[in-house]
């Protein structure tokens, strides 16, 4: 999994391996290992959706009763690949339950992961904000004092961030230009850590289109959109959800009041990405792609 995290390109290469030697040699319980890896690539590199589910749960079963094993497989199963098939919410406490069995068996790095994967999906799918807010700061605090796993802190931080602008803590919706910066946007791309980045991103468009401040982040939208686009143009990641989706609806905005080609190219991109994963569940994207859609209409002045 950090080969995944870290270098993607390899991940595939790796995951077909593990497949290879195990249909060669004999399968056992830990070849379900490799079945979930080539599950998780089929869906995010090669966006083959249905077949990487599939996959997906077959390395469950191969998995059996064992809690240890079961942890790595039901973080990549549920964290990474069920996201385009299943209904978001329904996965979350799943998530919850990973991190407190990794927890249990002294897994770490899949309590941690399985952790962040859950403030994330929590924060974009609409949890109570003030419950959440609880359980991100007790996360972050386990992780300071226990863990001390830069990454996961820097990726969880912008959440806790963002949950605290959309409450109206602190200084309120001033927050939301404010609690991520171009500093450290420069500084995680500087360091190719893209993930972190692209998430900053993401909830600073958000909160820019929640309050209705989009032209304190044009700027930075137009710096980044595009770079993501090329980053991330053959991976299915679930950041990418977010980014695209606020980044098409400021995009059209943008369009309107400009009429830069710039702006509806990055709208275009995101409708035909949300369409392809509607085909797939239309439950968590449907609703996304009709308010985009429904955007592209006003900004051609298509009202009837």
């Amino acid at each position: 999994i950090c080969s995944y995290q870290s270098q993607s390109i390899y991940f595939p290469l790796i995951a077909c391996r593990m497949v290879r030697i195990s249909v060669q040699f004999g399968w056992t319980k830990t070849s379900c290992v490799g079945l979930a890896s080539l599950a998780l690539s089929l869906v995010t590199v090669f966006s083959n959706f249905s077949e990487g589910y599939s996959m997906g749960k077959t390395s469950m079963i191969l998995a059996g009763s064992d809690k240890r094993l079961l942890c790595s497989i039901m973080y990549r199963v549920y964290a990474l690949i069920n996201i385009w098939k299943e209904p978001i919410q329904a996965i979350l406490p799943h998530l919850k339950e990973i991190y407190n069995t990794s927890l249990k068996y002294g897994m770490i790095d899949y309590a941690l992961f399985s952790g962040m994967s859950f403030a994330y999906r929590a924060f974009f799918t609409g949890s109570l904000l003030q419950p959440l807010s609880k359980e991100v700061a007790l996360f972050i605090r386990n992780n300071l004092e226990r863990h001390k796993r830069r990454i996961i802190h820097l990726s969880v931080v912008p959440i806790f961030n963002g949950i605290s602008c959309l409450r109206g803590s602190s200084s309120g919706t001033e927050n939301a230009e404010k609690f991520i910066t171009e500093e450290h946007l420069a500084e995680a791309l500087r360091n190719k850590e893209f993930m972190f980045c692209e998430s900053m991103l993401a909830i600073k468009m958000m909160c820019s289109f929640i309050f209705r401040r989009p032209d304190g982040i044009k700027p930075t939208a137009r710096q980044y959109l595009e770079l993501f686009e090329r980053h991330g143009s053959a991976s299915a990641q679930f950041v990418n959800i977010y980014r695209l989706f606020y980044g098409g609806l400021l995009s059209l905005h943008y369009y309107r009041e400009s009429r830069d080609q710039f702006w509806l190219d990055r709208a275009a991109h995101a409708i035909q990405k949300m369409e392809v994963w509607t085909a797939e569940s239309v439950w968590n994207f449907e609703n996304k792609l009709f308010l985009l859609q429904a955007e592209r209409h006003y900004a051609f002045g298509e009202m009837d």
